[in-house]
């Protein structure tokens, strides 16, 4: 009673916004014999440019349909394998009409071709409403390689490998889907995921600054999709992708995709695998004044790192009759990573050396995930859906470190030698269920609603040993075994509506209650919060006419601790230097607003983002003290971000396609560094670029790159680094498959530095990490099957949002 008390208060809070006027374009499709051509694509093109408005299928029925749509002058394309393409001569379109054209015919084409080659193709970076695009399968450059790889070149996107952090937008606290569905993983094991995750088997990416009220609240710095790819005909088809590459060391893998689709039944599924060996070096200085003495810590880590994933994704679909669809998905992945290592450090007393540590160490890193989703679609008619979602998401993450400590004295001769061992497990069960409601009230509004409830369970078992000679003995200052229960329910409501030809508007309302514990098996009552938020949703557009366009957006977010944050944890880098959680970390709150202009094609955005409590990964504190040094999550006071956007596309020509985003950010960061309250600006521009090259027989080419020049990372700075890539691809056609060769990072520019530098805060810290090296990498990638059979039927799934956004 309470959920629909709140809906209905939800409704009628922004309901005033309703205005009438709206236009609508409908007809029907068939072939000559008069039989219906189900989900051909019909375009609707401007009249004055034939850039594209929008896209829709058409229905089982023939029909297809277009709705809230300005008044202007447009043409329609119809497109359809082994049917001719027509195209519709120009006609008006008034507000508020609702006009229906005269049914059109396609007439098959009487010769097949052995080869056909698609001139237009979308760009890599494609900007829509509320969104940035990646076409990853677009991309010449990125064949063979990773999910990481893509997002380090993705417009706002920071990817910290070495803390194995994301951020976007100028902020940290980005949350990853996968089809529309959150991963709920810790960060690092997101980016350890990606950096398996195969280039092939992804469709694109979404990079989602402003979401919508029926996304999750979770992530103040927006949410990234990765949408897998989907193949929509009848029969049996599908793709399959081999690869390799060099540099500073092995890198190989493939994967597989397939699609049985027969009537009512739709059954597909994925696999991939990837070795990827990368030697690494960083390097980690820091400095501090002891009584008058200057103490300097050097450590050097040469890393000899490898990593195998196997990701696996299976699922059914299952017309249950008309209206009523059934779909179930079983996802799963290994990952696996594995590092022998050697660090040396020296530490000097104002100048002098006194004491050098060699370590050897080893360390596993594996991850293992199995999930499982219930979907159930119900349609009472067209404009009107009932979707529930049941998911089941288990992880396991077993992470063991040994190192081996030797001393030596100032003239470098041998002085003793201890052990250490580390042992950490975590298991994670996650438990989804979520009911979302959409209808259309009339011609004019759009209603969105629904419920959700999450139970997250959690396991850390953290266990560290000693050896000063010949017994292992517990270190009880880090060895404990933590339990964490969270429960997280939402409701909420959103109102799309037309409010004339050129105005339209979106509200909505999402509110979600948190309830977190955290025990030991010490102590409980660690963290024991419960809280509830509202987050609001507001957009309203304005088309000027039909090239210029303005849109308002805002929207507030939160940023909850992760797991492994709340739990501590240890790892050790050298006897003084170690990463640890903390359980005193507090959830952010942000508001954004974000205003957009566009001219055609070409986009710029204004934004403005303020966050309470912001949470910032892996900060190091230096105990002036002991030289200690502690890396662990810190809660800032708070932090400012202005950026702007612009997104420049250029078609020079049918051969050659080029797209610029620019974006630049100005950060106040204010939080505290022991006793002392810090506040810092910022102010950096990251920018990337790529050239698409369409030559005759089948070839094309692809340069690009990204910069980012100095950027704030709490109160580190980040110094500037970039990349260049390039890319050739050769296409044989007639089903002969596409022949990829790359090489990324050409100068070997992508390297990390980071420092940080107060004398009054006694703080002098530096950083340098080179994760990979120049890499060459040859691709080849097939498909197999029919792919000249009629498709199938259109059904709504679970991730229905992404699959309707046709192009």
């Amino acid at each position: 009673m309470r959920t629909l008390s709140l809906t209905g208060l939800l409704i009628f809070s922004i309901a005033p916004f309703l205005l009438s006027g709206q236009s609508s374009l409908s007809g029907t499709l068939t072939d000559t014999e008069d039989q219906p051509l189900a989900f051909a694509n019909v375009l609707l093109l401007q009249a004055s440019d034939s850039l594209l408005v929008k896209g829709t299928l058409v229905e089982e029925s023939g029909d297809w349909t277009f709705s809230n749509l300005p008044s202007g002058e447009y043409i329609l394309r119809f497109q359809m394998v082994g049917y001719a393409t027509k195209t519709s001569s120009a006609f008006a379109l008034e507000a508020g009409e609702d006009k229906v054209l005269e049914p059109e015919v396609l007439e098959e084409n009487v010769t097949q071709l052995d080869e056909v080659q698609v001139i237009a193709r979308k760009p890599l970076f494609e900007q829509q409403m509320d969104r940035l695009v990646v076409n990853v399968e677009n991309s010449v450059t990125l064949a063979g390689g990773t999910a990481l790889d893509i997002l380090e070149r993705s417009p706002g996107v920071v990817v910290n490998r070495q803390n194995k952090t994301l951020g976007m937008g100028g902020k940290d606290g980005v949350i990853v889907m996968i089809n529309g569905k959150m991963t709920r993983m810790d960060v690092t094991a997101v980016v350890q995921m990606l950096a398996g995750m195969n280039a092939s088997n992804i469709q694109k990416i979404e990079l989602i600054t402003t979401p919508p009220s029926n996304f999750d609240a979770e992530g103040n710095a927006g949410i990234i999709n990765i949408v897998l790819k989907d193949n929509p005909e009848e029969g049996f088809n599908g793709s399959a992708t081999v690869f390799a590459g060099y540099g500073y060391g092995e890198k190989y893998g493939g994967s597989v995709n397939f699609n049985l689709r027969q009537s009512k039944v739709n059954f597909y599924g994925s696999y991939s695998y990837s070795f990827d060996h990368s030697p690494q070096l960083f390097t980690n200085y820091r400095s501090v004044v002891q009584n008058g003495t200057t103490v300097e810590t050097y450590t050097e880590s040469l890393r000899d790192p490898d990593q195998i994933d196997n990701n696996a994704r299976l699922g059914l679909d299952v017309d249950l009759g008309e209206k009523t669809v059934l779909g179930l998905l079983a996802t799963a992945y290994d990952s696996y990573w594995r590092m022998d290592a050697t660090n040396n450090i020296e530490i000097r007393e104002d100048g002098s050396l006194v004491q050098s540590i060699e370590i050897p160490n080893d360390e596993i890193n594996r991850w293992r995930h199995l999930g499982g989703n219930l979907n159930l679609q119900h349609s009472f008619r067209e404009s009107e859906v009932l979707t529930f979602d049941a998911d089941y998401l288990f992880f396991h993450d077993n992470n063991p470190t040994n190192y081996t400590n030797n001393y030596y004295d100032a003239n470098g001769d041998f002085d003793f030698s201890d052990k250490l061992r580390v042992s950490k497990i975590t298991p994670i069960n996650i438990y989804v269920s979520r009911l979302d409601y959409r209808r259309k009230l009339g011609e004019k509004i759009n209603l969105e609603t629904g419920i959700k409830g999450t139970l997250s369970q959690f396991t850390n078992d953290v266990q560290v040993d000693e050896n000063l000679g010949t017994e292992w003995m517990p270190v009880t200052a880090f060895t404990a075994k933590y339990f964490l229960e969270e429960k997280i329910g939402a409701a909420y409501a959103s109102l799309s509506y037309q409010i004339s030809d050129k105005w339209s508007s979106k509200a909505g309302l999402r509110y979600e209650y948190t309830d977190s514990q955290l025990d030991s098996e010490e102590e409980q009552g660690i963290v024991d919060r419960q809280y509830g938020n509202l987050f609001p949703t507001f957009y309203l557009s304005y088309n000027i006419n039909e090239n210029n366009s303005v849109q308002l957006a805002y929207n507030r977010r939160i940023q909850r601790p992760t797991f492994n944050d709340l739990a501590p944890f240890v790892i050790f880098l050298d006897p003084n230097t170690f990463f640890s959680g903390n359980p005193a970390l507090q959830p952010a709150i942000s508001d954004g607003v974000r205003l957009e202009y566009r001219w055609k094609n070409f986009m710029t955005a204004l934004g403005y983002n303020f966050e309470q409590n912001t949470i910032s990964n892996f900060q190091p504190y230096i105990d002036p003290e002991t030289n200690v040094q502690t890396i662990a999550s810190a809660n800032m006071k708070d932090t400012r971000t202005v950026s702007l956007m612009l997104s420049l596309p250029f078609y020079i020509g049918d051969w050659w396609v080029m797209q610029n985003n620019l974006m630049g950010f100005w950060n106040r960061n204010n939080l505290p560094y022991g006793e002392t309250l810090l506040s810092l600006d910022q102010a950096s521009v990251r920018g990337s670029i790529s050239n698409m090259f369409t030559l005759p027989k089948g070839f094309t080419i692809e340069i690009g790159g990204f910069f980012s020049s100095t950027s704030l990372f709490g109160f580190q700075k980040i110094e500037p680094f970039g990349a260049l890539n390039a890319g050739i691809q050769k296409s044989f056609g007639n089903n002969g498959g596409t022949l990829s060769f790359s090489v990324q990072d050409i100068f070997r520019t992508g390297n990390w530095r980071v420092s940080a530098s107060d004398p009054a805060l006694n703080l002098d810290y530096e950083g340098f990490y080179r994760f990979s090296a120049r890499v060459f990498r040859l691709s080849y990638t097939r498909d197999f099957g029919s792919n000249q059979v009629k498709s199938a039927r259109q059904r709504n799934t679970g991730a229905e949002e992404e699959r309707n956004r046709v192009n």
